[in-house]
């Protein structure tokens, strides 16, 4: 296994790198505890206004055939602090890395030249702390990637049950 390179890449990219490899490791364990097999890889990723880097990829096979693959996405995203999408011959479902509460809407009342309020509210509800989140598209709410959603989006993405 090539192993990702992130010199010269700046600390944006070594620390979305780091995020990834990382997440992958979860990943890994979950799937082994499931009978299922994984591969890394490495794909070069070239962002706006970046060094090209390397970022590591996860291939899922069951008996060797192909169920998804954990594919990276980059570190400048809108609203997030890097992207994954989890890959399968049905779907695809998108990974974001939110920091804290997550993204904010920020509003500041000024009278005569002079803010006199401001306040914030996040714009997603389950965002609870660091992490991998899946955006459920029915109700915009966030929801951790752990082992059980894991499995769930797997399933739907590769239309194989576990």
């Amino acid at each position: 296994m090539a192993e990702p390179k992130t010199e010269d890449a700046g600390s944006s990219s070594a620390e979305y790198v780091q995020r990834v490899t990382t997440f992958l490791g979860e990943v890994s364990a979950w799937c082994r505890d499931h009978g299922l097999t994984v591969e890394r890889d490495v794909t070069t990723l070239s962002e706006e206004m970046m060094a090209q880097y390397d970022a590591p990829i996860l291939h899922i096979s069951k008996d060797g055939v192909s169920v998804a693959k954990i594919q990276p996405v980059g570190s400048k995203i809108i609203g997030a602090h890097g992207r994954v999408d989890l890959i399968g011959r049905v779907t695809r479902h998108a990974f974001l890395f939110y920091v804290g509460k997550g993204p904010t809407f920020s509003t500041q009342t000024t009278v005569g030249g002079k803010n006199t309020t401001s306040s914030s509210a996040p714009m997603l509800s389950g965002v609870d702390g660091d992490g991998w989140y899946w955006i459920e598209a029915r109700v915009r709410r966030a929801k951790r990637v752990e082992e059980s959603l894991f499995l769930d989006l797997l399933t739907d993405v590769s239309d194989y049950e576990f």
